[in-house]
């Protein structure tokens, strides 16, 4: 009976270790997938079919819109000055899920002048989906989110955030 409890003892020991060699195992995995897609540089394509790096020696401001909020249709001019100027990049992403054919068609619609992702590529960007709408994220060069906006956008308040993000990567 001695030789049995102890068998026991020794199994229940060796299953706990194994039980904590495959988490530790995992975990390692885990991180250096993560670290492994942190160091790839990010590219997606456009709906004209351009690739859209994530990261660049610019500034890159990430604009969530739908056709069907107002709020960001009001914003579309301000984005378009703002891409116009050549100072930051402007990436927006399309809400909803439409295939190609349809963004372009609202891209033409809206007179949206700076590029928009495909709706298929979204799920690759470093960006949460939002909860609201308009969101505008704030990307700095190396890629990293510095700042979310939520709400409605205008030349000066894209140009506040940009200034308090370049002040917090300092």
């Amino acid at each position: 009976m001695k030789i049995v409890a102890e068998y026991k003892r020794i199994t229940s020991q060796r299953g706990s270790l194994r039980v904590v060699v495959m988490v530790l195992a995992g975990a390692l995995a885990l991180a250096a997938g993560i670290g492994f897609r942190t160091m790839q540089p990010l590219s997606v394509e456009t709906v004209e079919g351009a690739p859209f790096h994530w990261q660049d020696d610019k500034w890159t401001v990430v604009n969530f819109f739908a056709e069907w909020c107002l709020p960001c249709l009001r914003e579309i001019p301000e984005l378009n000055a703002f891409y116009a100027s050549g100072e930051v990049r402007v990436l927006g992403v399309s809400f909803d899920e439409l295939d190609n054919e349809q963004l372009l068609g609202v891209i033409s619609r809206q007179q949206i002048a700076f590029p928009v992702v495909q709706s298929v590529a979204k799920s690759s960007l470093p960006v949460d989906m939002p909860i609201v709408l308009p969101t505008t994220y704030i990307v700095a060069p190396d890629g990293e989110v510095v700042t979310t906006i939520r709400g409605e956008v205008t030349r000066e308040r894209l140009n506040t955030a940009l200034a308090e993000s370049r002040s917090k990567v300092l």
